[in-house]
Formats: structure tokens, C-alpha cells, sequence
């Protein structure tokens, strides 16, 4: 194959990466995710620990299903229904105790419920959660591995586009070309996932620098936003 030909498959292999990772369930689990991180080098890295765990779990479903001789069609399909069910509750889960995190805000309370006081009226049950899920400071490795585990629950479904992509190359551009048309659009879905992390943590930082109010609202906007999308994902299924 030639040179521009295999600039071809590879420029077609990013275009997949980009578009794949803007859709709106990864742009909206990315905004959730990211949305009380404090700095946009930390918004960034989360948007990438996602996107590595999602482009690993679509790279794995390409490797299995084309060493299978197999289509997308191929896959049970209630593991893309389990899926999806999966990646929109934990999605809209977070982007209610963002919601929560606003309006707390927004009252002048304590955007964080506090665990250790029992006459709190969001309780203990709810401070404890939205420790864990809402203002994660994703500062460590361990942080990172949970929010790759996140993304990995948006790949559970069979990446279509990607394996009929694939099916097409390997014919003419052989399987040296096609394995690395799929490291591309790995790539590109990392590193365009990461440009939303940072993007989002940057106007978080816009947000907080104008004031609570402008902050909390945002943080409800987002929510509610977010929670539309989990909604969807969910009736989907």
C-alpha cells in the first residue's frame, strides 16, 4: 500500500478517535467527572485516565472480535444493554450530587455534606457518596485507575464504527496497518478526551473565580444538563 494510502487509513483512524470522543455520553461523563477538580492539568489527566480506560476495552473488543472472524452483530447483546445501563446510572448519579453540590452552594451551606455531624440534613449516607464521587481531587494513581474503571463502562457495547472500520482495512492495507490505525485511534481518543477534561477544568476555575452564585450555578446547569443525558442513555437501552 502506499504512502498516502496509509496517511488515509490512519487520518480516518483520528477522525474515528475524535468524533467517537466528543460524543455526547463521553463529553458529558467527562464534564461530571471533572466538574470540582481543582486545576485544569488535573481536569486533563482525568479526561485521559478515562479515555485510556475506554480506548483499552474498545481496543480489546476490536482484537477479539476480528480474531473471531466475527461483526459487532456477534457480541450477546445483553452486555450492551448491561452496559449502558451501567455508564448511565454511575453517570447520573454524579451529575445529581453535582446538582446537590449547587444548590448546597447556591444556600451558602457547605458545598460537602459533613459525615461527622449527624443533625446535617443531608446525612451521613449522602456526605459519604458524594465524597467519593463528587469531589474527588483525583490526585493519586489509585484515583486515576477508578476514573479509567469509569470509562471503561461507556466501551462495554461493541464499537460498530470501529470494527467495520477495521474489516475494511485489513483486506488492503493489511493486519500491520490496521492494528496501527487502531493505536491511532486510541491516541485520539485520549488526547481528545484529556482537551475536554482541561477545557472543562479551565471554565470550573472561570466559574469559581466569578463568585459562588456564578459557581453554583454552573454546577446546577451542568447537572441538570448531564442528568438529561443519563436519561437518554437510559431509555435507550
Amino acid at each position: 500500500m502506499s504512502l498516502l494510502a496509509t496517511l488515509g487509513v490512519f487520518g480516518a483512524a483520528v477522525v474515528l478517535g475524535v468524533t467517537h470522543g466528543l460524543e455526547p455520553d463521553h463529553a458529558a461523563g467527562i464534564s461530571a467527572l471533572t466538574s470540582e477538580t481543582d486545576s485544569r492539568g488535573h481536569a486533563a489527566f482525568v479526561g485521559a485516565s478515562f479515555a485510556v480506560g475506554h480506548a483499552l476495552i474498545v481496543v480489546a473488543w476490536v482484537a477479539l472480535l476480528s480474531a473471531l472472524g466475527a461483526s459487532a452483530s456477534a457480541a450477546p447483546e445483553a452486555l450492551g444493554t448491561v452496559g449502558s445501563t451501567l455508564a448511565g446510572v454511575v453517570l447520573g448519579a454524579i451529575a445529581l450530587l453535582l446538582g446537590v453540590t449547587g444548590v448546597r452552594r447556591l444556600r451558602g451551606l457547605p458545598p460537602e455534606p459533613r459525615s461527622a455531624d449527624a443533625s446535617d440534613p443531608t446525612g451521613r449516607v449522602l456526605a459519604a457518596v458524594h465524597s467519593r464521587l463528587s469531589h474527588h481531587t483525583h490526585e493519586t494513581r489509585t484515583d486515576y485507575l477508578q476514573t479509567g474503571l469509569v470509562g471503561s463502562l461507556f466501551a462495554l457495547s461493541p464499537p460498530v464504527s470501529m470494527l467495520a472500520f477495521v474489516s475494511a482495512v485489513v483486506p488492503t492495507a493489511g493486519v500491520a496497518s490496521a492494528a496501527g490505525a487502531v493505536a491511532a485511534y486510541a491516541l485520539s481518543i485520549t488526547v481528545t478526551l484529556a482537551l475536554v477534561g482541561g477545557g472543562v477544568g479551565t471554565f470550573v476555575a472561570f466559574t469559581r473565580n466569578r463568585g459562588r452564585r456564578v459557581h453554583a450555578t454552573f454546577e446546577i446547569a451542568a447537572s441538570a444538563a448531564i442528568v438529561w443525558v443519563a436519561a437518554r442513555m437510559l431509555v435507550g437501552v
